[in-house]
C-alpha cells in the first residue's frame, strides 16, 4: 500500500503503523517501481503481494540453505489453515507486525465475507432474483414460524462468536491464536451467509395476498443487523491506528478499544408482528 496521500494503492484507513509494517513492503528496482505506479489497476495490491510471495518461495528454493527451507516449512505448517487465503493473510500470520491479531481478523473477515456482503448489497438494492416456490394459504402460518424461528436462532450465537474473537486476540501483551482468529471468522462469515439465505427466502417467496404484510414486517429486518457485521474490519483498523500514538497505552498501562455491536430488532417489531400475527390466525 502506498506511503503518503496521492501515492500508488494508498489506503487512508490502514495505520501508519501498519503502513510501515514490513509485511506491506515489497523491494522492486526503479524501472518496475515506476511502472506499478503508474497503473493501480493493472497492479493491485494483491498482486504484489502475490509476487513477493512467488519470489520468496524461489529465492528460498535456489538459494536458501536446507536449514532455512525446514524452519520456512515449519513456520507454515503452523497455518494449513490460512493455505486458500491470499498471500498477505499468511505474511501477516508469519510476519506477525504490531497488532497482528487485529490485522489479521480484519483481512480474513474482508476475504471471507466479500461474497456474502456483494450478495446483501445487491439483495438490498433490489438487484438480484431467487425463484422459490410459493407458499399456500394454509401453509403461511407454518412458514412465518419457520423463519422467525431462524431469526432467534442466527442472532442468539452471533455475540458468542464476537467474544470468542476478542479472546482469540489473547490479554495485553500476549499474543493472540491465529487459528482462533481464523475459526472465528469462518463462523461469522456462515452465519452471514445463512442470515442472507433467510432474506433472500423472505424477499422472494411467493406468497398469498394474506402474507404481505407480515412479509413486510420480516423484511430485512435480519438485513439491517448483518450491515454492522461489514463494519468489524473498519473497526479493527482503526484499533489498529491507535498503536504508536498517545491513546495506544503501552504493555504495562494498555489501553483498552471497546467496540459494541447491538444485534437487535426494530423497536416496533415486536408489536406490529405480534398484531399482524393475530390478524393471520384469525383469518386463518
Amino acid at each position: 500500500m502506498g506511503a503518503k496521500p496521492g501515492a500508488a494503492r494508498y489506503d487512508n484507513k490502514m495505520s501508519d503503523v501498519t503502513r510501515a509494517s514490513i509485511t506491506n513492503g515489497i523491494w522492486l528496482c526503479r524501472n518496475c517501481h515506476a511502472q506499478i505506479d503508474r497503473d493501480e489497476t493493472l497492479f493491485p495490491p494483491e498482486l504484489l503481494f502475490n509476487w513477493r510471495k512467488e519470489h520468496e518461495d524461489v529465492v528460498l528454493r535456489d538459494l536458501g540453505t536446507r536449514g532455512e527451507q525446514m524452519r520456512h516449512d515449519i513456520e507454515m505448517s503452523r497455518y494449513p489453515f490460512l493455505e486458500d487465503c491470499p498471500a498477505i493473510i499468511q505474511r501477516i500470520a508469519l510476519d506477525k507486525p504490531i497488532g497482528w491479531e487485529w490485522r489479521l481478523a480484519a483481512e480474513l473477515l474482508r476475504y471471507l465475507n466479500r461474497p456474502q456482503l456483494k450478495r446483501l448489497k445487491n439483495l438490498q438494492s433490489r438487484l438480484s432474483y431467487r425463484p422459490l416456490p410459493p407458499v399456500k394459504l394454509e401453509n403461511l402460518m407454518g412458514f412465518v414460524a419457520e423463519r422467525t424461528n431462524v431469526m432467534t436462532n442466527l442472532l442468539g450465537p452471533l455475540t458468542s462468536i464476537l467474544d470468542r474473537l476478542t479472546e482469540s486476540f489473547g490479554p495485553p501483551g500476549e499474543a493472540g491464536n491465529a487459528e482462533e482468529i481464523y475459526d472465528c471468522c469462518v463462523l461469522l462469515r456462515d452465519i452471514l451467509s445463512t442470515a442472507i439465505d433467510h432474506e433472500e427466502i423472505i424477499h422472494f417467496t411467493g406468497l398469498p395476498e394474506e402474507g404481505e404484510a407480515i412479509r413486510e414486517i420480516l423484511r430485512d429486518a435480519m438485513g439491517k443487523n448483518l450491515i454492522k457485521l461489514s463494519k468489524l474490519s473498519d473497526s479493527l483498523d482503526n484499533a489498529i491506528a491507535l498503536i504508536g500514538t498517545d491513546h495506544g497505552g503501552t504493555s504495562e498501562d494498555p489501553h483498552v478499544v471497546t467496540y459494541k455491536v447491538a444485534f437487535d430488532l426494530p423497536d416496533d417489531f415486536t408489536a406490529n408482528f405480534n398484531r399482524e400475527l393475530k390478524r393471520l390466525e384469525r383469518l386463518l
